[in-house]
């Protein structure tokens, strides 16, 4: 990780961007969104524009946030490359290059499915690029993990540009030509499916792609305005024409949203002022929760500040306030709130739990991105990326992503997966018995050792969503000398050790001695 880059627009094409590069590359991301900070970006190494480009009154690609970014990287003087992904109005680079001659600009338009954002810019089926040959061997360069067989194609910056809108008029012109072929077969009694069927499969065309029936005219956010642009960029276009006017004699069928529910469990005690941070978090997401369950114990004194700052956000979220009815600690809090769940959302399977410390807070697009990874490779344990805030950090640095898991893993130490950045099936949850009770401390461990035994499916989410308070401003359980740390390990021990090799557990000992004042002996 010696080079770093910098993402600016963290929508889709920006978190996919930031998931592709980030296991290879340090990065820095900025969004107009939130509290992202624009200077982190001029110490990047390269730079990635991924803004929207939204339709004009006009009916063209309005680019005039990727010229607002562009401006602001001139005025600060940046030198490095940078790459713009944004889709681009037809002769915008050339305008741009005029505008900002100072500037190291390369055009690398992205070809992602909209539903399918992360995997596929993880596996590209080709990487189109322009500029001139210094600037695109540099962009390129970060994508030699890309393997060798998928096309790098070189071009100029209006090939590009007009490459990237027949791309998706191109897609449009499929889905147009299906539905009028819909409309014909049903019209004289034949099967859609098999008609289409007969197409897809010939060598030629060889993808069921958009030419499958009943599935309703072109819609989402890329391929209507793209195509809107390339008919609008200047002479005659009947064919695109014909597509749009096929498109717009069809009655939308609703989006193909997902059924899948999301419910966010917070515990909590006697730290109020932390707890209305976290919550602000939740209800500032860009998906929300279906419900949030926060959790205090029978006798908190900050009982009334918690109803409190629960109907100051019962006008955004659904906030269920429930008093710990298991033992009194994080595990019987958590496992309160899944067993009201479980009554909720009986459909286990397509509800998705996300925990959150009462002292951490969340990325506004952490819920967003994570339902969608879930979505699109259907497992069922989302990891993610934690943002550790300390008193040598107090802003923040990314702790690694693991990119496999074992249950193993855990025996030693955490390998930075904590509970508010845990997102997990309902339905696993309940196999596994929840929170186990009997711990006071590692309980996230022992959920990863138990969820990664129960042969649960997880994918990685390289995206640093979630902030980790470890300021020690508050009473901590990784404080040396706590209690409820020196029990929980010791539990944690006990429980776990008949499966650790004796290099496992001498390293456990030594860490619980060195980094908790904890000494481990074994059992009698």
């Amino acid at each position: 990780m010696s080079k770093k880059v910098g993402i600016i627009g963290l929508g889709s094409v920006g978190w996919a961007t930031v998931h592709s590069l980030s296991p290879k590359y340090e990065y820095c991301g900025y969004d107009i969104a939130d509290s992202y900070d624009f200077s982190a970006i001029l110490s990047s190494d390269i730079v990635f524009i991924c803004v929207q480009t939204p339709l004009s009154q006009e009916n063209r690609l309005d680019s005039s946030a990727v010229d607002d970014v562009l401006s602001q990287l001139d005025e600060a003087g940046y030198k490095n490359c940078i790459v713009v992904k944004s889709t681009l109005s037809v002769g915008f680079m050339t305008k741009a290059a005029e505008m900002h001659p100072k500037l190291r600009l390369v055009y690398m338009p992205e070809f992602l499915r909209e539903r399918s954002s992360f995997t596929w810019c993880m596996e590209p089926d080709r990487i189109v690029v322009s500029g001139n040959d210094t600037d695109m061997e540099e962009a390129l360069s970060y994508f030699t993990w890309v393997p060798e067989s998928v096309p790098r194609l070189k071009m100029s910056w209006r090939s590009a540009e007009i490459g990237k809108l027949a791309h998706n008029a191109y897609i449009a012109t499929k889905v147009s030509f299906t539905n009028e072929v819909e409309a014909l077969s049903l019209m004289h009694d034949a099967d859609p499916y098999d008609v289409m069927h007969l197409v897809w499969t010939d060598r030629r065309v060889n993808c069921p792609e958009h030419l499958t029936p009943y599935l309703g005219g072109y819609s989402g956010k890329c391929v209507p305005k793209d195509t809107t642009e390339l008919m609008n960029c200047g002479g005659k276009h009947i064919l695109l024409e014909a597509v749009e006017t096929v498109n717009n004699s069809l009655r939308q069928k609703p989006n193909q949203t997902s059924r899948t529910e999301i419910i966010t469990i917070i515990p909590t005690h006697s730290r109020p002022e932390y707890l209305q941070k976290a919550i602000a978090s939740v209800a500032n997401q860009r998906k929300q929760p279906s419900k949030v369950y926060i959790v205090y114990d029978d006798g908190d004194s900050s009982y009334h500040e918690i109803e409190r700052i629960a109907s100051e956000f019962s006008s955004s979220l659904f906030i269920s306030v429930l008093k710990n009815s298991h033992t009194k600690n994080l595990s019987g809090a958590i496992n309160t709130a899944l067993e009201q769940a479980e009554k909720e959302f009986p459909d286990t399977k397509n509800t998705f739990v996300s925990n959150l410390d009462d002292d951490d807070w969340w990325d506004i697009s952490y819920l967003q991105n994570v339902s969608k990874y879930a979505d699109e490779t259907k497992a069922d344990w989302i990891i993610s990326g934690l943002i550790r805030h300390d008193e040598r950090n107090p802003n923040g640095y990314h702790q690694p992503v693991p990119q496999t898991l074992k249950a193993d893993m855990f025996y030693i130490s955490n390998p930075n997966i904590q509970g508010s950045n845990l997102f997990v099936r309902l339905s696993k949850m309940l196999e596994i018995g929840g929170f186990d009770e009997n711990l006071m401390s590692t309980t996230d461990r022992d959920v990863g050792i138990r969820l990664c035994k129960a042969n649960t499916s997880y994918a990685v989410l390289n995206n640093h969503l979630v902030h980790h308070n470890a300021v020690d401003d508050h009473p901590r359980l990784s404080v040396p000398g706590c209690v409820k740390k020196i029990n929980g390990m010791r539990a944690f021990y006990h429980k776990y050790s008949p499966n650790m090799t004796e290099e496992e557990k001498d390293a456990f000992k030594q860490r619980a001695s060195k980094l908790f004042t904890v000494d481990i002996e074994e059992s009698a």
